[in-house]
C-alpha cells in the first residue's frame, strides 16, 4: 500500500510540472525567469532541509518532485519567460539567505525549511491577486495535481510527526488554495458569460 502511495505521489507531482511545461511551450504562461531562479533556490532549499531533518519518504519524494519541476520549469523559462526582476524576488532571496545562514549557524533545517517555505508564499502572493482577479490566468490542472500529491503524501506519511508532514502539508493548503480560487473564477466567468 505504501509503495502504491509513492508511485501515485510520482505520478501526481510530475504530471503537475509537465502541465506547467506544456503550458509554457503553448506560450499560454510566460514565467519570468529572475523569479523562476529564486524558485529554483528556494526548491533546493527545502529538499535539502526536508532531506537533512529526516523527514518521512512521502516528504523526501514529494520534496524532490518539487526540485525537479522547478528546475524543469527554471530551464524553460530561460528560453520562454520574462526578464522582469522586482522587489518580492529581492525579498525572497534576503529570506532564503537569512534561513541558510540559520541553518548553517544553528543547525537546524527545521527552522530553515519554515523560513524558505514563509518566502515561498511571499514570493506567490502576486499569483495569488492574479488568480483572485483572473480564475483563468492560472491552471487549475498544475495546482491541484501538486494539491493531491501533497495530500497523498500525509496519508503515506501515517500519523507522522509534524516536522515530517511540514512540507506535504504547506503544499495541500497552498495548491488547494490557488485551485480553489482558479477553480472558482473560472466557473463565475462561465456563469457571467452564459
Amino acid at each position: 500500500m505504501r509503495t502504491a502511495l509513492l508511485l501515485l505521489i510520482l505520478l501526481f507531482g510530475s504530471a503537475s510540472y509537465i502541465t506547467g511545461a506544456i503550458q509554457i511551450l503553448r506560450d499560454r504562461y510566460k514565467p519570468s525567469v529572475f523569479s523562476r531562479i529564486v524558485w529554483l533556490l528556494l526548491a533546493i532549499n527545502s529538499y535539502a532541509a526536508v532531506l537533512v531533518s529526516h523527514s518521512g519518504t512521502s516528504s523526501i519524494v514529494l520534496s524532490f518532485i518539487f526540485l525537479l519541476g522547478n528546475t524543469l520549469i527554471c530551464l524553460l523559462s530561460f528560453w520562454k519567460g520574462s526578464r522582469n526582476f522586482g522587489r518580492l524576488e529581492f525579498v525572497c532571496l534576503i529570506l532564503l539567505a537569512i534561513s541558510g545562514f540559520v541553518w548553517i549557524a544553528f543547525s537546524v533545517p527545521l527552522i530553515n525549511l519554515g523560513i524558505g517555505l514563509a518566502a515561498h508564499f511571499i514570493g506567490a502572493l502576486p499569483t495569488y491577486k492574479r488568480v483572485w482577479e483572473n480564475g483563468s490566468s492560472e491552471s487549475a490542472a498544475f495546482w491541484s495535481l501538486f494539491c493531491i500529491a501533497s495530500l497523498l503524501s500525509i496519508f503515506a506519511a501515517n500519523g507522522a510527526s509534524i516536522k515530517d508532514l511540514l512540507f506535504p502539508i504547506y503544499f495541500t493548503l497552498f495548491d488547494g488554495s490557488m485551485t480553489v480560487l482558479a477553480l472558482r473564477k473560472q466557473a463565475l466567468f462561465k456563469k457571467v458569460q452564459a
